[in-house]
């Protein structure tokens, strides 16, 4: 085979490593009770890098507030002095976050606790905000209704007040309707006073004979739900002011500490649990989702409330952050079809609906969520929901608004005009009424908010087509009726065509359209080179028109979108395609007829999922030397909108039963932060660069993507979750690069088919390469089948770790944090003593994760490790001891003694410390000697031990061998030996996963990831040695792609 192994290849870490805390929770969960020194909470500021801010989302740290700096991202985080110190001894910059005064949000909150409230009320204390909520309705009897919609887990009262006129004697539900919901988050005090304000506002104003509040009252249904968290809400006065989630009892111990609470908005079924990172399954983090969709007496209450009325529109009051957030959130850039609506009441970030906030889209704005109320009310219910952030008061103040009258009194009077509009039109939401003067129009072919202008689902215009028939599609009101496609082909008379609603794709689109459609025509009778003008009539209105150039008609299954940026800046580059050819001649060498798209040559114009890439099969998407899509001239730290309109473009490609081959010796990296620098883009039509201006830059976003700052589109479609820089890139031992190591093709579509790069008849370009963590790596396919995924190609490294040591099976650990995993078996010692060995290779977090021999008499309490007499194993116990592991895993008292937060003894209650940490280079035989069973049975477990955080690849075992010949094996054909996964032992947690037999093709690290609809490289296709294997290859790929 073409290509060399490296002398010194760069080991593969993920050290930086979203990888590291995918499955982690960051202190020992139910330590300290909630409230104690050690339990309570604090804001805490983390300067991170992105990467490092990737692994806190991961973690299902709710990220409550983040700002991008030079080096990286400064967030805000919720946590116990604990988890703080947990994070610093990773090497985390994490601090207490203070105010200008020098006062963190725990000082404030003491504070005020301490001074006495003038503003804000509990709910149980007398004339607190339930007694409240009774005599309102007692005062007001024309005008409010009280409904008690359920109890909490502790017995509070879930309480909606209807206000209407005649509000006892109308059905509920109806007239138009409006739902105010607030404190969903128990520490969000500002949002119940807000809500409550609104409440009484409008009572005073129809009191007052306010002959506009009267309107609405008499014509509509205001709903309030003030404390929709009241268990929560009351324990944020009785113990700990910072609390997030209700009370459930997740660990059923009968105390409230960290373990416990499910975040009621993230538990409702929309979306429910989708995927990690916009909820947690994790129980002690503050966006755990709960056991099921649903199961919280708080979700059932407002679901209960849906039922009720049909609301129009839904407002749910939250804090902080000045965002005014909406629809959807599960996913990034996936505007409904309502979205004129909701713009036209929000306005944007140049002219807000409230002031100072940024209104947009909230897996856009914010961070990406799943199981979440607003998503839930519109896509479920019909009801166009928001979420606004409220502010702080004063900077600095975080949750802990200031009990201040005229702050609080300000914020509410900020956020009424809003309120209002909502308020006004309910009773006809496709016309609403805003305050800002924006309207809505019959017909949508793009967006009217610039800052949507690169997303596909907001912008159906294109510049070319590839094919006829041309779908053309438009959002339309519903109420228009039917809706005509009319078109003129180089100034010729209009052409009319029938329409029909677009359904939308495999995973979105169609089912989000309740004021508004997107409805779809067929343009046809096209030639080549015609220019074609399409607009759309229907119920007496017509729509803007656009006009797009023909540009191919042909009956080929593949395009390849020749993508290099040979016009833009990072890097510059001679003109191109400078490696197109090496594409056309795999594709003749198949007999697969082709066209292409060449990015750069039409105008640096992304291929439109619709007018190009809608007429294919297959589409091979290929990078070439591009590292940033930049434009050019534009200095580092900038990248084009064209970066993610492309990605964007081929993620509604895939939606709509596409296929894609993504190749590129830096494909994936600009979407990566955490390998590149922080790359910013300007998401407005002006497509401007951000550094070279504040007004810009003051608008852009980051290009990675939203939340854990990793994009979407690679990890939930194309299978890559994670992305490790250079993992395939062969070095010398002054580091310099040599090339790349060649790469096995172990799974479908590359099964025993083997490459290796910059050999002859190749482009000779391979400097830089990339490997993946599958996504069915961390997300298990069994929950996940969504995001299946699996290893096609792997790198060849000599040594492995990822190569078995003999034969093709071996027992990998996965990657897991907080676990004990054990393999395990019962071996009959003879009186002469027997010895095992075996052979291991592991990459753990060195000084924190163990690997170790445990042993018993057969059902015995003696348990003790063993050392490997080839002297593998020492008996330091590293710093997970002295940080406290023993109380994840109360089994180690076995073995180790804690000391102080210094130190350990490396002996315990029945036995001592023998293990290994940190890298072993490779195989490794380890022996242990089992002379003092002699005569009897002794359990013996090979156990990888880990502590709260950070992973390494894990722990691989393969060819054990006893001297007695039971318990033999090396894993082929499916013989253990007798060995078997057993659970972790008393005391700990359930393991996240476990041992696994399998074959180097299981362990999740890829060359080339591959899904059902996909095929994702770490290299690019032209650096392939040799144009026959290069032909062999995209053979093999096609047949994935077009089967």
């Amino acid at each position: 085979m073409a290509g060399s192994r490296s002398t010194a290849s760069k080991r593969l870490v993920v050290g930086v490593a979203a990888l590291a805390v995918a499955f982690s929770m960051l202190g020992p969960v139910g330590a300290s009770a909630v409230g104690d020194d050690e339990g309570a909470l604090d804001v805490y500021t983390a300067d991170v890098t992105a990467a490092e801010a990737a692994d806190l989302a991961a973690a299902g740290i709710e990220i409550a507030d983040s700002r991008y700096t030079d080096t990286g991202v400064s967030v805000d985080v919720v946590l116990t002095a604990e988890e703080a110190k947990g994070l610093q001894e990773r090497g985390l910059d994490v601090a207490v976050k203070k105010n200008k005064d020098g006062k963190s949000a725990r000082q404030l909150a003491a504070e005020q606790a301490a001074s006495g409230f003038e503003v804000f009320r509990s709910w149980d204390e007398p004339g607190g905000i339930r007694d409240e909520l009774y005599q309102l309705a007692a005062d007001n009897p024309q005008l409010v209704k009280l409904v008690v919609l359920g109890e909490t887990h502790q017995g509070r009262e879930l309480i909606a007040l209807k206000l209407t006129q005649g509000a006892q004697g109308i059905a509920d539900g109806s007239r138009p309707a409006v739902l105010h919901s607030s404190t969903q988050h128990a520490r969000e005090w500002i949002s119940t006073e807000v809500n409550r304000r609104l409440l009484t506002w409008y009572i005073d104003q129809w009191r007052a004979n306010n002959i506009e509040v009267r309107d609405l009252l008499q014509n509509n249904e205001l709903w309030f739900l003030v404390v929709a968290n009241p268990d929560g809400y009351q324990y944020t006065f009785d113990t700990e002011r910072l609390w997030r989630k209700n009370l459930r009892d997740n660990d059923g111990d009968g105390q409230v500490t960290r373990a416990d609470g499910v975040d009621p908005n993230r538990n409702y079924p929309e979306h429910f649990g989708y995927d990690e990172e916009g909820s947690s399954s994790v129980i002690s983090s503050d966006t755990y989702r709960g056991p099921a969709a649903g199961s919280e007496p708080e979700t059932q209450a407002m679901m209960a409330l849906f039922d009720r009325a049909d609301f129009s529109f839904q407002i749910n009051w939250h804090s902080f952050g000045q965002w005014l957030l909406y629809a959807e959130g599960w996913q990034t850039g996936t505007p409904t079809a309502d979205d004129p609506i909701y713009f036209a009441l929000s306005g944007n970030r140049d002219n807000p609906a409230i002031p100072d906030f940024e209104p947009g889209l909230s897996s856009d704005v914010l961070y990406v969520t799943n199981g979440e109320t607003t998503d839930f009310a519109h896509a479920q219910r019909g009801t166009l929901a928001w979420t606004p952030e409220l502010g702080e008061g004063i900077p600095g103040s975080m949750f802990v608004f200031p009990d201040d009258e005229e702050l609080v009194q300000a914020e509410f009077e900020r956020v009424l005009p809003y309120a209002l509009d909502v308020a006004k039109s309910a009773a006809d939401p496709e016309n609403p009424v805003s305050h800002l003067g924006l309207e809505t129009k019959p017909f949508y072919l793009k967006s009217d908010d610039t800052y949507k202008y690169g997303l596909p689902l907001a912008n159906f215009t294109f510049d070319y087509s590839y094919g006829d028939p041309q779908e053309v599609r438009v959002i339309a009101k519903r109420s228009l009726g039917d809706v005509t496609l009319k078109y003129s082909i180089d100034g010729a008379p209009a052409v009319s065509a029938a329409t029909e609603e677009w359904t939308g794709g495999d995973r979105y689109g169609g089912q989000t359209g309740v004021y508004y459609r997107v409805v779809s025509g067929l343009v046809t009778g096209t030639e080549p080179g015609d220019t074609v003008e399409v607009w759309f009539e229907g119920g007496g209105a017509t729509s803007e028109s656009f006009t797009y150039q023909a540009v191919e008609e042909s009956t080929d299954d593949v395009l390849i979108v020749a993508a290099e940026d040979y016009t833009g800046a990072s890097p510059v580059q001679r003109r191109g395609p400078n490696y197109l050819g090496f594409y056309e001649d795999a594709l003749d060498a198949n007999g697969t007829g082709f066209d292409v798209y060449d990015v750069d040559a039409r105008g640096r114009i992304a291929s439109d999922a619709l007018g190009v890439l809608s007429h294919y099969d297959a589409v091979i998407w290929y990078t070439g030397e591009d590292i940033i899509t930049r434009e050019p001239g534009w200095a580092g730290g900038n990248a084009s909108r064209l970066a993610l309109d492309q990605i964007l473009e081929v993620r509604d490609f895939l939606n709509e039963g596409g296929e894609v081959l993504y190749t590129g010796k830096y494909a994936g990296t600009q979407y990566n932060p955490g390998f590149v620098n922080l790359q910013f883009y300007d998401p407005t039509e002006a497509n401007a660069q951000c550094h070279a201006d504040p007004a810009v830059e003051a608008r852009c976003r980051l290009l990675g993507g939203s939340g854990d700052l990793t994009n979407d589109t690679l990890q939930y479609w194309l299978g890559a979750f994670l992305v490790v820089n250079d993992a395939g890139t062969a070095f010398n031992a002054n580091g310099k690069v040599q090339g790349l190591l060649d790469v096995l093709g172990v799974d479908t579509p590359f099964t025993g088919l083997d490459w290796g790069f910059n050999g002859g008849q190749s482009a000779k370009n391979q400097d830089h390469s990339n490997s993946f963590i599958t996504t069915s790596g961390i997300l298990d396919p069994a929950q996940y089948p969504q995001f299946e995924s699996w290893v096609a190609g792997r790198w060849d490294r000599a040594g492995g770790p990822f190569e078995p040591h003999t034969g093709d099976a071996y027992v990998y650990s996965q990657i897991a944090d907080v676990s004990y995993k054990r393999l395990t078996r019962t071996i009959d010692v003879p009186a002469g003593g027997a010895e095992l060995s075996f052979w291991t290779s592991y990459d753990t977090e060195a000084e924190w994760d163990h690997v170790a021999v445990e042993a018993r008499t057969a059902g015995g309490d003696d348990w003790t490790t063993l050392p490997d007499l080839n002297g593998n194993t020492t008996q330091s116990t590293g710093q997970s001891c002295p940080a406290g592991w023993r109380e994840l895993h109360p089994q180690l008292d076995h073995y180790q003694t804690f000391v102080d937060e210094t130190s350990c003894d490396a002996t315990g209650t029945t036995g001592a410390w023998n293990a290994a940490s940190g890298s072993s280079g490779g195989w490794q035989q380890w022996s242990v000697d089992l002379s003092d069973y002699a005569g009897g049975q002794v359990e013996v477990s090979i156990a990888y031990i880990s502590d709260w955080a950070t992973q390494g690849l894990g722990v691989f075992v393969d060819d054990i061998a006893v001297s007695t010949g039971e318990g033999t094996t090396s894993f082929e054909g499916g013989d253990t030996g007798g060995w078997e996964v057993t659970g972790p032992p008393e005391g700990s947690a359930p393991n996240a996963n476990t041992f696994v037999f399998t074959t180097a093709a299981g362990f999740p690290e890829a060359a080339v990831v591959a899904t059902p609809h996909s095929l994702t490289t770490g290299f690019g296709f032209e650096g392939i040695t040799g144009a026959d294997l290069r032909a062999e290859w995209m053979g093999r790929a096609l047949e994935h792609l077009l089967d």
